[in-house]
């Protein structure tokens, strides 16, 4: 038997590649959040951005350790990643869906995890038109015939 701290910190070190995963997904999420916040025409200020992104960077670390916790406590790495995985593929989604915002697109959750659990591996090729037309993205504003969006009067 381990000494429970050396325990612990190999549950930790284990979990290591989450932090660089993390980093930059929180970047990502600033980054595009900002762009989504200004267009819809939101004030933006730098007080609530930090604020929001220190907000993001404790809550990951929350979820790392208890990844982390989860996987000492079942001896299982497998469960660790599952945790990870699903609030890390969250985020992606929360970062593509503030993406697609920025263009004038509306993501549609339900579609979208419809889309990824229906075809899995055989959808990854996916191009956008296939997924305007299985209604996973669709226009948010009405275009003219140059593709430019139409101010609603």
């Amino acid at each position: 038997w381990e000494r429970p701290p050396v325990v612990v910190m190999k549950a930790f070190s284990e979990v290591k590649p989450a932090i660089f995963i993390a980093v930059p997904l929180i970047i990502l999420d600033l980054i595009w959040g900002v762009r989504a916040a200004r267009f819809r025409k939101e004030r933006v200020t730098f007080s609530r951005a930090f604020r929001r992104t220190m907000a993001k960077a404790a809550d990951y670390t929350c979820w790392i350790i208890i990844a982390a916790s989860v996987g000492l406590a079942f001896e299982t790495q497998v469960l660790e990643w599952v945790i990870l995985g699903l609030v890390m593929g969250n985020e992606i989604i929360s970062i593509i869906g503030n993406y697609f915002e920025t263009k004038g697109l509306e993501l549609s959750w339900t579609n979208l995890y419809r889309w990824i659990f229906k075809a899995g591996a055989e959808k990854i090729g996916a191009t956008m038109e296939s997924a305007e037309a299985e209604g996973i993205i669709k226009p948010k504003r009405e275009r003219d015939e140059k593709g430019r969006f139409v101010k609603k009067s």
